[in-house]
């Protein structure tokens, strides 16, 4: 795609690479028969939201067949996540590392399906928590991510104890993602198109969007589980005792999701399993307008710069 940016410049944090051309190669572990034969390198491009492809080539017959993007790495505590070619014994595969321990998510396909001198056209695309791996376009796993991509810094990784994998264009497009409205409809629609929709698009690239624009057959909380999935942000409107919304609400938590609780000053108390967490409080008054949307772009902005 046209919008896609090459990603350059890449620092070796395990195994054997050689950078030339604007093609990274694996060339092995760092030492013979080690009890973890593989390679990592990160570059300085920070992406949780969009798309990331890369073209892979195997060298040869013996080479390694495992060859993924890694997404969200931070040098504290080693945590990424990785999506693409080859590992658990399948031909692709969705995983989380964390601490030099790797966990499968998701891995279909035979591994014998993939050939030696073929190029592999992988991309990855992120929507909130829910991950899309194509190959050569086709659409082959799809996952829901346990917690939220951290901001954290693109890779390439590969596995085996030999060399021969070649990743070639590494390019991203990044963008912001959407924001997901949880409330009553009724009673609200002022709140929502006079102060969350424009303060959320104060911020170039977040979408804001409601369950109710949505259209279509299908599930209505299906549509609303999907939303809360596909979101960056859940900003919550929770001053009725609304089932519906408490509901959503505890869907994002169990996600990990950033969610952002309003509830009206006149509310006389919160429910127990959520007094404990912070909201912004707000009047319906003019000055109440201004002081709330002055304190969801500071959420906003507190949340974005994590």
């Amino acid at each position: 795609m046209s919008d896609l940016v090459p990603v350059t410049g890449w620092a070796p944090i395990a195994g054997k690479w050689k950078f030339e051309s604007g093609v990274a190669s694996y060339e092995g572990p760092e030492r013979p028969e080690s009890e973890w034969p593989f390679g990592l390198c990160i570059s300085k491009t920070r992406f949780v939201e969009g798309e990331a492809q890369a073209t892979v080539i195997f060298d040869g017959p013996n080479s390694c067949f495992d060859a993924r993007i890694a997404l969200g790495y931070r040098p504290l505590d080693g945590s990424y996540f990785l999506v693409g070619l080859g590992g658990y014994g399948r031909a692709y595969s969705i995983s989380h590392c964390r601490r030099s321990f790797w966990r499968p998510l998701a891995a279909e396909g035979n591994p014998d399906n993939l050939r030696p001198g073929q190029s592999y056209v992988i991309r990855v695309l992120v929507r909130g928590q829910r991950v899309i791996l194509e190959v050569d376009e086709i659409p082959v796993l799809e996952h829901v991510l346990p917690m939220p991509l951290p901001f954290g810094q693109l890779g390439l990784f590969a596995w085996g104890d030999k060399r021969g994998v070649d990743f070639k264009d590494v390019s991203v497009r990044a963008e912001r993602g959407d924001v997901f409205v949880v409330m009553q409809f009724s009673d609200f629609e002022e709140l929502y198109a006079d102060v969350i929709v424009p303060t959320v698009k104060h911020f170039s690239g977040l979408r804001p969007y409601r369950s109710d624009e949505v259209f279509g057959p299908g599930s209505i909380i299906r549509d609303v589980e999907r939303g809360i999935e596909r979101a960056q942000i859940v900003i919550a409107e929770i001053t009725p005792a609304n089932e519906n919304v408490f509901y959503e609400v505890g869907y994002a938590h169990a996600l990990g999701k950033p969610t952002i609780l309003l509830v009206n000053e006149s509310k006389p108390k919160l429910p127990f399993d959520l007094s404990g967490y912070r909201c912004l409080f707000y009047q319906n008054s003019i000055g109440g307008k201004s002081k709330l949307e002055d304190g969801l772009q500071k959420h906003l902005q507190a949340i974005l710069d994590q």
